[in-house]
Protein backbone atom coordinates (compact mmCIF):
# COMPACT_ATOMS: atom_id res chain seq x y z
CA UNK A 1 0.00 0.00 0.00
CA UNK A 2 1.49 3.39 -0.99
CA UNK A 3 2.46 5.93 1.67
CA UNK A 4 -0.08 8.69 2.28
CA UNK A 5 1.04 11.83 4.13
CA UNK A 6 -0.76 12.69 7.35
CA UNK A 7 -2.17 15.90 5.84
CA UNK A 8 -3.61 14.02 2.86
CA UNK A 9 -4.98 11.27 5.11
CA UNK A 10 -6.57 13.83 7.45
CA UNK A 11 -8.29 15.59 4.56
CA UNK A 12 -9.46 12.26 3.13
CA UNK A 13 -11.06 11.35 6.46
CA UNK A 14 -12.73 14.75 6.94
CA UNK A 15 -14.24 14.62 3.44
CA UNK A 16 -15.45 11.06 4.08
CA UNK A 17 -17.06 12.23 7.34
CA UNK A 18 -18.85 15.03 5.47
CA UNK A 19 -20.22 12.55 2.94
CA UNK A 20 -21.46 10.24 5.69
CA UNK A 21 -23.14 13.13 7.52
CA UNK A 22 -24.75 14.39 4.31
CA UNK A 23 -26.00 10.93 3.38
CA UNK A 24 -26.97 9.45 6.76
CA UNK A 25 -27.09 12.30 9.27
CA UNK A 26 -24.85 13.10 12.20
CA UNK A 27 -26.42 10.52 14.49
CA UNK A 28 -25.35 7.66 12.23
CA UNK A 29 -21.91 9.03 11.44
CA UNK A 30 -19.85 6.62 13.54
CA UNK A 31 -16.09 6.33 13.28
CA UNK A 32 -16.61 2.91 11.66
CA UNK A 33 -18.95 4.40 9.01
CA UNK A 34 -16.41 7.15 8.26
CA UNK A 35 -13.52 4.66 8.02
CA UNK A 36 -15.57 2.52 5.61
CA UNK A 37 -16.42 5.59 3.53
CA UNK A 38 -12.75 6.60 3.40
CA UNK A 39 -11.70 3.07 2.50
CA UNK A 40 -9.31 2.78 5.43
CA UNK A 41 -9.04 0.66 8.56
CA UNK A 42 -10.71 1.97 11.71
CA UNK A 43 -7.31 1.90 13.44
CA UNK A 44 -5.92 4.24 10.75
CA UNK A 45 -8.77 6.69 11.32
CA UNK A 46 -8.26 6.51 15.10
CA UNK A 47 -4.57 7.23 14.64
CA UNK A 48 -5.50 10.53 12.97
CA UNK A 49 -8.61 11.32 15.04
CA UNK A 50 -8.65 9.59 18.42
CA UNK A 51 -12.24 10.62 19.20
CA UNK A 52 -15.47 11.31 17.36
CA UNK A 53 -15.43 14.83 18.86
CA UNK A 54 -12.01 15.55 17.32
CA UNK A 55 -13.18 14.30 13.93
CA UNK A 56 -16.37 16.35 13.91
CA UNK A 57 -14.53 19.41 15.19
CA UNK A 58 -12.45 19.10 12.00
CA UNK A 59 -15.66 18.69 9.97
CA UNK A 60 -16.98 21.93 11.50
CA UNK A 61 -13.79 23.72 10.41
CA UNK A 62 -14.10 22.22 6.92
CA UNK A 63 -17.68 23.37 6.53
CA UNK A 64 -16.83 26.87 7.70
CA UNK A 65 -14.01 27.04 5.18
CA UNK A 66 -16.26 25.84 2.37
CA UNK A 67 -18.97 28.31 3.35
CA UNK A 68 -16.45 31.13 3.35
CA UNK A 69 -15.87 30.49 -0.35
CA UNK A 70 -19.45 31.40 -1.27
CA UNK A 71 -19.75 34.24 -3.76
CA UNK A 72 -20.89 37.64 -2.53
CA UNK A 73 -21.10 40.41 -5.10
CA UNK A 74 -19.76 43.76 -3.99
CA UNK A 75 -21.96 46.80 -4.26
CA UNK A 76 -21.27 49.32 -6.98
CA UNK A 77 -21.34 53.11 -6.68
CA UNK A 78 -24.86 54.52 -7.05
CA UNK A 79 -26.47 51.06 -6.77
CA UNK A 80 -29.47 51.27 -4.43
CA UNK A 81 -29.05 49.19 -1.30
CA UNK A 82 -32.35 47.30 -1.81
CA UNK A 83 -31.32 46.31 -5.34
CA UNK A 84 -27.89 45.13 -4.18
CA UNK A 85 -29.35 43.18 -1.26
CA UNK A 86 -31.91 41.46 -3.49
CA UNK A 87 -29.21 40.50 -6.03
CA UNK A 88 -26.84 39.34 -3.28
CA UNK A 89 -29.44 37.15 -1.60
CA UNK A 90 -30.34 35.63 -4.95
CA UNK A 91 -26.68 34.87 -5.67
CA UNK A 92 -26.16 33.33 -2.23
CA UNK A 93 -29.37 31.32 -2.53
CA UNK A 94 -28.38 29.92 -5.90
CA UNK A 95 -25.02 28.94 -4.41
CA UNK A 96 -26.68 27.25 -1.44
CA UNK A 97 -29.34 25.30 -3.35
CA UNK A 98 -26.88 24.14 -6.00
CA UNK A 99 -25.71 21.68 -3.35
CA UNK A 100 -28.03 18.79 -2.59
CA UNK A 101 -30.65 19.16 0.16
CA UNK A 102 -28.78 16.44 2.06
CA UNK A 103 -25.62 18.54 1.93
CA UNK A 104 -27.41 21.56 3.40
CA UNK A 105 -29.09 19.44 6.06
CA UNK A 106 -25.68 18.00 6.95
CA UNK A 107 -24.28 21.53 7.27
CA UNK A 108 -27.08 22.50 9.61
CA UNK A 109 -26.60 19.35 11.70
CA UNK A 110 -22.87 19.99 12.01
CA UNK A 111 -23.53 23.64 12.95
CA UNK A 112 -25.87 22.51 15.73
CA UNK A 113 -23.27 19.95 16.80
CA UNK A 114 -20.72 22.76 17.09
CA UNK A 115 -23.09 24.71 19.32
CA UNK A 116 -23.89 21.67 21.49
CA UNK A 117 -20.24 20.71 21.96
CA UNK A 118 -18.89 24.16 22.75
CA UNK A 119 -17.25 24.96 19.43
CA UNK A 120 -19.21 28.19 19.31
CA UNK A 121 -16.09 30.37 19.58
CA UNK A 122 -15.00 29.16 16.13
CA UNK A 123 -18.50 29.70 14.73
CA UNK A 124 -18.70 33.20 16.20
CA UNK A 125 -15.23 34.10 14.90
CA UNK A 126 -16.14 32.84 11.44
CA UNK A 127 -19.41 34.78 11.45
CA UNK A 128 -17.69 37.98 12.53
CA UNK A 129 -15.04 37.57 9.83
CA UNK A 130 -17.70 37.00 7.17
CA UNK A 131 -19.75 39.98 8.37
CA UNK A 132 -16.76 42.31 8.21
CA UNK A 133 -15.75 41.09 4.77
CA UNK A 134 -19.24 40.96 3.34
CA UNK A 135 -20.87 44.06 4.73
CA UNK A 136 -18.11 46.48 5.60
CA UNK A 137 -16.33 46.42 2.26
CA UNK A 138 -19.55 46.62 0.29
CA UNK A 139 -20.99 49.51 2.27
CA UNK A 140 -17.72 51.45 2.02
CA UNK A 141 -17.45 50.95 -1.73
CA UNK A 142 -21.05 51.87 -2.40
CA UNK A 143 -21.30 54.80 -0.03
CA UNK A 144 -24.60 53.72 1.52
CA UNK A 145 -25.88 55.67 4.47
CA UNK A 146 -27.56 52.97 6.57
CA UNK A 147 -29.78 53.66 9.59
CA UNK A 148 -28.53 50.60 11.47
CA UNK A 149 -24.95 49.34 11.72
CA UNK A 150 -23.78 47.38 8.71
CA UNK A 151 -22.72 44.39 10.83
CA UNK A 152 -26.27 44.18 12.22
CA UNK A 153 -27.68 44.20 8.67
CA UNK A 154 -25.33 41.33 7.79
CA UNK A 155 -26.39 39.29 10.84
CA UNK A 156 -30.07 39.80 9.95
CA UNK A 157 -29.41 38.64 6.39
CA UNK A 158 -27.52 35.54 7.58
CA UNK A 159 -30.39 34.66 9.95
CA UNK A 160 -32.90 35.10 7.12
CA UNK A 161 -30.96 32.76 4.87
CA UNK A 162 -30.76 30.09 7.57
CA UNK A 163 -34.51 30.36 8.27
CA UNK A 164 -35.43 30.25 4.59
CA UNK A 165 -33.13 27.27 4.12
CA UNK A 166 -34.91 25.32 6.87
CA UNK A 167 -38.25 26.18 5.30
CA UNK A 168 -36.98 25.08 1.88
CA UNK A 169 -35.63 21.79 3.25
CA UNK A 170 -38.99 21.05 4.90
CA UNK A 171 -40.97 21.95 1.77
CA UNK A 172 -38.81 22.52 -1.34
CA UNK A 173 -40.78 25.02 -3.38
CA UNK A 174 -38.36 27.08 -5.51
CA UNK A 175 -40.97 29.66 -6.57
CA UNK A 176 -42.08 30.35 -2.99
CA UNK A 177 -38.45 30.49 -1.86
CA UNK A 178 -37.62 33.05 -4.57
CA UNK A 179 -40.60 35.22 -3.57
CA UNK A 180 -39.75 34.94 0.13
CA UNK A 181 -36.14 35.82 -0.54
CA UNK A 182 -37.08 38.92 -2.54
CA UNK A 183 -39.58 40.10 0.08
CA UNK A 184 -37.12 39.46 2.92
CA UNK A 185 -34.49 41.56 1.14
CA UNK A 186 -36.96 44.40 0.61
CA UNK A 187 -38.04 44.25 4.28
CA UNK A 188 -34.46 44.46 5.57
CA UNK A 189 -33.66 47.22 3.09
CA UNK A 190 -36.72 49.21 4.20
CA UNK A 191 -35.52 49.10 7.82
CA UNK A 192 -31.81 49.57 7.14
CA UNK A 193 -31.61 52.02 4.27
CA UNK A 194 -32.18 55.74 4.66
CA UNK A 195 -32.84 56.22 0.96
Amino acid sequence: MPYVSSAVRRRQIVLAARRVVEREGLGRASLRAVADEAGIALSTLQHVFSTREALFGAVVEELLFVQSQSPVPLGTPDQPFAEWLTDTLQTLWEYVVRASPESQLGRLEVTLYAVRTGLTRELARWQDDRIQLWAGKTAALSGWNLRIPVDQVARLVMAMIDGLLLQYLADPDPHRAADDLRHAALAVAAVASSA
